[in-house]
């Protein structure tokens, strides 16, 4: 497959408004599996405020830098890159399940971060689904009341190994 073909489903989900994407993920198929020994690059995805303000914020948390995540051996793990010229490091890995949705309850590869990784990440839950392209669409939220229904999408793109 092409590198414009890959992008195809993946570009088409960058830029819609934010409120579109708990419905998109809705019509995505549900994973069969736990994606094995890949690296996935991410992208802050939705419209521009959303896109501007996220790397910036993650920068007072654990996940400052985040750039990927890393999926082997049935686990996932985050990828940091915390200055722009270094290397890419591994952090705050995540217990990975297909499990239902929060958003429709449909099978999800829901990724659950663990009650160490301190705030906000304890409260975090990452659901992914393919879009078909070899990319998937994430959906971020905090498993806290009245955030529960607050989904911040984001994109991730399979790469080479970091």
């Amino acid at each position: 497959m092409s590198a414009a073909t890959m992008n195809r489903a993946s570009e088409r989900v960058r830029r819609l408004g934010w409120l579109r994407y708990p419905a998109l993920f809705a019509d995505l198929p549900s994973p069969q599996a736990i994606p094995a020994e890949v690296d996935f690059l991410a992208e802050f995805v939705g419209p521009a405020w959303l896109r501007l303000s996220s790397g910036p914020s993650l920068k007072l948390t654990a996940l400052a830098g985040w750039c990927g995540k890393r999926f082997a051996d049935g686990r996932a793990v985050n990828l940091l890159r915390p200055h722009r010229n270094g290397p890419v490091q591994a952090s705050l890995a995540m217990k990975s399940a297909l499990a239902p949705s929060s958003i429709d309850g449909r099978t999800t590869l829901r990724l659950q971060y663990p009650r160490e990784a301190g705030v906000p990440w304890r409260w975090a839950v990452d659901e992914v689904r393919p879009l078909g392209d070899g990319g998937w669409l994430g959906m971020m939220h905090l498993e806290l009341p009245l955030l529960r229904r607050l989904h911040f999408p984001f994109l991730l793109t399979p790469t080479e190994r970091a």
